[in-house]
């Protein structure tokens, strides 16, 4: 089995394959779901205080899925979270913790994709031009926990 075969299959129909043991009959039914779920809004924490939320927040930005967001956002809140006001404070805290695909994040986060209206927000622009790194900062590891 030294040749492309090996790993060349063609579908014949929607129920043939082709392979190097010869054609194999497939029954299958298309996927289909039909459930319907709703992600449920994420919770405001009024009675939290600042310095909790500034601590909670640093350790979140941190593990955030993908190493992309984890790096850029843990930097981020290193250098801008000290001066975030309680409302900026409470954007980011929406933003890292509500957007359900990583990849959605990042694009906004650099200005690949536009955002939502409901994450279109200043802390996101503050993102977005922390991205760029016009100083040329190394930021290829987390910042240490203090």
């Amino acid at each position: 089995f030294g040749s492309k075969q090996w790993y060349q299959r063609r579908v014949r129909g929607d129920k043939t394959v082709a392979t190097p043991y010869g054609d194999i009959m497939i029954e299958y039914e298309p996927y289909k779901d039909d459930t319907e779920f709703t992600v449920p809004a994420y919770p405001i924490r009024d009675s939290e205080s600042e310095e909790s939320q500034r601590a909670r927040l640093l350790w979140q930005s941190r593990k955030r899925g993908i190493s992309e967001n984890c790096l850029i956002l843990s930097t981020f809140f290193a250098e801008e979270g000290p001066r975030l006001t309680r409302d900026q404070l409470n954007q980011f805290d929406i933003l890292i913790n509500s957007v359900d695909n990583d990849w959605d994040l990042y694009y906004w986060m650099t200005g690949k994709d536009l955002p939502p209206p409901p994450f279109d927000t200043e802390v996101l622009e503050m993102l977005k031009e922390f991205t760029q790194n016009k100083e040329m900062k190394d930021r290829t590891r987390q910042p240490d926990l203090d």
